[in-house]
Order: C-alpha cells, then structure tokens, then sequence
C-alpha cells in the first residue's frame, strides 16, 4: 500500500465531507457521545468543504486511488483561522494506522515551510493529538467549546518548526472541534 498525497480540488468536496463524517461517527466515537458527534458531523458539509478548498490548502491522501484521508492548513488569516493553523486532519477509518495522518502531516509542514511559516497549531480532538504529538506538536491547553448547545473538549496544540519561531495564539473556527484522525 502506497499513499499519495495530492493538492485538493474543488470537486473531493462531497469525498471530503463523507469521509470526515465517516471518520467522526467511527474514529470518534471513544471519544465523544452520539449526541456530541452529530452536531460535530452536522458541519462537514459538502458546501464547506468546498469553501475549505478554497481559502484553505487542502491537501488529499490516496490509497490505491480512493481519498483515504484529508488535512488543510490555513497559510493567511481567514475565517478566524491564523498563519500555520492545521483546521482539519481526518483519515478515513478503514485507512487508519497505515500512515496516511503522518504523509499528510508531512506534507503539511512542508507547505507551511514552503510559505515561510515557522509554526503550526491545531484544535485536536482527543482521538487526533495523540496522532499531533507523534508529528512533535505539543500540547498548549484543553480548551470546551459548545456547537449546538453540547460540549466538545479538544487540545491547543504547536509546534515550532526548525528554524522557525512560535507564532501568535490559534484562532479556530467558531465551535469547531477539528482534527479526527
């Protein structure tokens, strides 16, 4: 099995939305209740991840030509998000444990090198900073949201790239618990 990761297009859109819900329902589900991973799931829309697409870069994972697994990384400030902030990494459940998190981490870093940044963070789910820490991200803080009236706990993580510095504070999407891998 080879992963291949490739820039995103507008059309893996509806891919990247079932694949991210796929992964919150199944991935998730140590973690989180039902109640908890249906409103995290209500926003993995086809028309927002086409809007990821978009303002964001969108990096997918293949195996043997199916989207296994999907990471953006914002390289300007937009839609609340900062410079080096990974807003999404989902892998597909069937594909977990096979390196498709860690070839789209890598890719990951090198995009953000590749623009000058010098440091990433990221809002983790509990299922994913374990998937952050073995990347060298490290853990900053437990942070609560409330989206729809129920709580998620997710962890602030960074990392400095080498040569690189710490940058400011993550923004994060509104409500967004981001990052089930």
């Amino acid at each position: 099995m080879s992963v291949v990761v490739r820039p995103a297009v507008v059309a893996d859109a509806p891919a990247l939305a079932a694949l991210s819900r796929a992964a919150i329902e199944v991935s998730a589900a140590a973690h989180y209740d039902d109640a908890q991973r249906r409103v995290w799931a209500a926003r993995r829309t086809v028309e927002a991840h086409r809007r990821y697409v978009e303002v964001t870069a969108v990096v997918v994972a293949e195996v043997d030509g199916a989207v296994a697994g999907f990471a953006s990384l914002a390289l300007e400030p937009v839609d609340g998000l900062v410079p080096g902030e990974v807003d999404q990494l989902f892998v597909h459940p069937s594909a977990g444990g096979r390196g498709v998190a860690r070839a789209l981490l890598a890719t990951v870093e090198e995009r953000a090198r590749g623009a000058g940044l010098g440091s990433l963070v990221t809002h983790a789910s509990w299922r994913a900073a374990p998937v952050f820490e073995r990347a060298g991200f490290r853990r900053v803080e437990v942070e609560t949201v409330t989206v729809d009236g129920e709580e998620l706990t997710r962890v602030r993580m960074a990392r400095v790239l080498a040569g690189g510095r710490a940058g400011g504070q993550a923004g994060g999407q509104a409500g967004e618990a981001s990052s089930s891998a």
